[in-house]
C-alpha cells in the first residue's frame, strides 16, 4: 500500500490527470496522513475564487483514501527521526508523514524525494513532476 505526500494529493485534488493516471495504476486504495489533509485544508482559502472548487475537491478526494492518524506510534518514529536526522522546523510535517508511512509499513509516494532521502527506514517512490 501506499501513502500519498501532500504534493501528490495536491495535484489530485486540482484534477491532474498524469496524476491520477498514476494513482490508479498502483491498483490498491492510497492513504494520506491526518498531517495531508491538514496542509490540504490550509490551501482551500488561499485563493477565495477558487474556494468552492478546493473545498468540494478536498472533501472528494479524502472520502476516497484512508486517512491515517497522528498517533502514539507515529510520535514515536518521529522522534526517531529527529534523532538521526536532527531537528528542522521547516521539516515537521514532512517528518511527521515520513513517520506515519514507517510505521504503517507503507511506501510514501512524493515528487520532493529530497525532503526524504536521508530518513532511515522509509520507503520511497519518487514520482517525475508533472508537465506543466
Amino acid at each position: 500500500m501506499h501513502l500519498i505526500d501532500t504534493n501528490i494529493a495536491i495535484y489530485l485534488r486540482d484534477g491532474h490527470g498524469e496524476m491520477t493516471t498514476r494513482l490508479i495504476a498502483l491498483s490498491q486504495r492510497p492513504a494520506i496522513s491526518l498531517m495531508t489533509w491538514v496542509e490540504m485544508e490550509g490551501g482551500v482559502h488561499t485563493h477565495p475564487r477558487f474556494a468552492a472548487y478546493r473545498r468540494a475537491a478536498t472533501d472528494a478526494l479524502v472520502a476516497a483514501v484512508d486517512i491515517l492518524p497522528l498517533d502514539p506510534p507515529v510520535v514515536a518514529a518521529y522522534t526517531n527521526i529527529v534523532g538521526a536526522c536532527g531537528f528542522s522546523r521547516p521539516r515537521i510535517l514532512d517528518r511527521l508523514i515520513a513517520a506515519t508511512a514507517i510505521i504503517h509499513s507503507l511506501t510514501l509516494v512524493t515528487i520532493n524525494g529530497d525532503d526524504f532521502r536521508n530518513i532511515p527506514g522509509l520507503s520511497l517512490d519518487i514520482w517525475p513532476a508533472p508537465a506543466q
